[in-house]
């Protein structure tokens, strides 16, 4: 897709996570966190991952893992909108008896490849998937979204030394670099500061870029940034909560009940 038409795209998708957040008004959605991520999950899902809608377990496929299971709207709106998830699934979530859960579990459902829910996980299991990848000979690239907050999870290092080792050049981690956490700045508790240099140190390639910019993401997504011999991490630095001015840099958005006058607002404001 062209720029443009990935930026109408990322509208379309903000549009339907806030429908979607409001059917889950009775239990509630994680809003903040999944529109900050929306533009990286346009480009990925509609410029840079190969998959086939109607061959969703073909084996060729690119993986992508949510690791901030909570953001899961945004893995549900480009799902639905690609196909793989059908309208009707989409309305169901966070109702009673869905498999669109408030994070996601995969059970039964195309798209996603593995649960995620507790923070710290998602690099792991993609560094396996990229390992098995290469030794299975066959090439697929491997994605993850992990959040700046869940940094501080000793886990991340670890799958951090483990993908430089093994030089999982085929393993994407974009970290979602929006300043909060569930109940605070990032800055307020231990986190982790200049990141992109620590990941360089640990022996990534590592790209930096405005994460709610379609055209710097569409470069640095691009499979012809990917190395050889060393992991890719970029790191997105983005607006909790942005397309909606309510939500937009407001920790309070992090988790919400939706009224209906605020989805009218949110539908107006990304007309």
């Amino acid at each position: 897709m062209r720029v443009e038409q990935l930026e109408e795209k990322a509208k379309e998708m903000r549009r339907l996570c806030m429908e979607m957040a409001y059917l889950a008004r009775g239990e509630g959605a994680h809003v903040g966190p999944a529109l900050s991520i929306m533009d990286i999950m346009t480009v990925l899902y509609f410029d840079v991952m190969n998959y086939r809608v109607d061959e969703p377990k073909w084996e060729g496929r690119d993986r992508f893992l949510l690791s901030k299971g909570h953001a899961v709207l945004g893995i549900y709106v480009p799902l639905v909108l690609s196909g793989l998830l059908s309208r009707e699934e989409g309305s169901t979530f966070n109702q009673v008896k869905t498999k669109l859960a408030g994070h996601p579990s995969g059970k039964g459902m195309n798209g996603i490849e593995h649960p995620s829910g507790s923070l710290g996980h998602g690099l792991s299991v993609a560094g396996g998937m990229a390992l098995a990848s290469k030794l299975k000979g066959n090439p697929y690239n491997v994605y993850t979204l992990i959040g700046d907050g869940e940094l501080d999870e000793g886990s991340i290092w670890e799958a951090v030394m483990f993908a430089a080792r093994y030089k999982l050049g085929n393993l994407t981690a974009i970290i979602d670099v929006n300043g909060f956490k569930y109940g605070s700045t990032t800055d307020e508790f231990t986190t982790v500061d200049r990141i992109a240099d620590k990941w360089r140190a640990f022996g990534w390639h590592v790209i930096e870029v405005d994460g709610n910019n379609v055209a710097q993401l569409k470069i640095a997504l691009d499979k012809k940034q990917l190395t050889k011999d060393k992991p890719t991490c970029v790191v997105a630095k983005t607006v909790k909560g942005l397309g909606f001015s309510k939500a937009c840099n407001n920790n309070d958005w992090h988790h919400v009940k939706m009224e209906k006058e605020d989805l009218d607002l949110a539908l107006k404001e990304l007309a």
